[in-house]
């Protein structure tokens, strides 16, 4: 299914969730919603699912006006964080829920229920759990009794708010990547909502990153983290370093000291401007070199380098850079940092 959403506004009050929102999703995408908490991204995915309505625009599942659609006729799985299961029911009852409720015409029989069920179960690897009742299970398995229950109606669109933020970090990692191959292996197209950069980066064929509402960015993990369009997108995604300078003509200038940078950062900048770089685009350089100067503040292992961190002389802020095990300054140590790698944004530092 591919699905447009065409200037799509709501607002709450005098609070404008979403502003004019246009985006289209190919048939199979798994896309991502990623943004801060207030930033529209699960207001979005709700009107999507029928559960929201917008105060203009239009929503179209494959080419058709679904807009107006009620969410039971939208033929849509949704997957909340917190599972939503039904406690007195059983893991099968469950996951049969959204069937045995359908109109007695649309209804299938028994037989073919209880056999859809046990299909699902062992698809989501639960198929002997299903006379369990969700207090017996781990939030894991909670968690894939909810998708096997989205999956039981067929879905044409799968939606997930936020499916693993009520689990720990090692089950979400396991869990995403069972999702990932679960998308790919029934053709759905999924969208999901996520304030977790890495999750979004390593599920999605796509991210919208998005902010106050609005769409900052859409692009391919790669070029969201390699290529941000915005300095909200920059900051937001991965690590950063932000640095306020002053640009004239080739030259950058921060905190009174010249400062080298790769000369393609410069295109068209001019004025006051925010330098970003990540931690690991950046070496120690000597004093000569026309580096940040920093004064060592902590140094620690980070995924078989050493993170050194350092306060800017000038300047309360603080800069992060990523050098060899063997390499790294000492506590204290006056070193100096130049970006191999950066991008300028117009206007004054955040």
């Amino acid at each position: 299914m591919s699905i447009r959403l065409d200037t799509i506004g709501k607002s709450f009050g005098g609070f404008t969730a979403l502003g004019d929102i246009n985006l289209e999703i190919e048939p199979g995408e798994f896309l991502a919603l990623l943004g801060p908490s207030g930033s529209g991204k699960t207001t979005l995915l709700r009107i999507v699912a029928g559960l929201e309505f917008p105060d203009h625009g239009r929503v179209f599942y494959d080419g058709e006006d679904i807009t107006d659609l009620k969410v039971a006729d939208r033929g849509v799985g949704f997957v909340f964080q917190h599972y939503a299961l039904f406690r007195h029911m059983t893991v099968a009852d469950n996951v049969a829920f959204g069937l045995t409720i359908r109109k007695r015409r649309d209804r299938p029989a028994k037989a073919e229920i209880r056999d859809r069920v046990q299909k699902l179960l062992d698809l989501v690897q639960l198929g002997q759990l299903g006379n369990r009742y969700p207090a017996q299970l781990s939030g894991g398995q909670r968690q894939r009794v909810a998708l096997a229950r989205a999956l039981a109606i067929e879905p044409r669109l799968l939606l997930l708010d936020e499916p693993f933020g009520a689990l720990d970090a090692r089950v979400r990692k396991d869990l995403r990547r069972w999702l990932r191959e679960l998308h790919d292996r029934m053709g759905l197209t999924s969208i999901f909502v996520t304030h977790d950069q890495d999750e979004a980066l390593e599920l999605a064929d796509r991210v919208v990153v998005m902010d106050h509402g609005v769409i900052e960015q859409v692009a391919t993990p790669q070029q969201i983290y390699d290529e941000p369009a915005s300095a909200f997108v920059f900051d937001f995604v991965g690590e950063s370093n932000q640095v306020p300078v002053t640009v004239d003509g080739d030259r950058v200038i921060a905190f009174d000291r010249l400062l080298d940078v790769p000369p393609a950062t410069l295109a068209g900048m001019g004025g006051a401007a925010r330098l970003f770089f990540r931690p690991h685009d950046a070496e120690i350089v000597g004093e000569g070199a026309n580096g940040l100067a920093a004064t060592v503040t902590l140094v620690r292992p980070n995924s078989g380098s050493m993170r050194v961190e350092g306060k800017l002389e000038g300047s309360d802020r603080l800069v992060e850079i990523d050098v060899a095990q063997g390499a790294a300054p000492g506590q204290g140590e006056r070193i100096f940092v130049r970006p191999t790698r950066a991008k300028l944004y117009a206007g004054t530092a955040g």
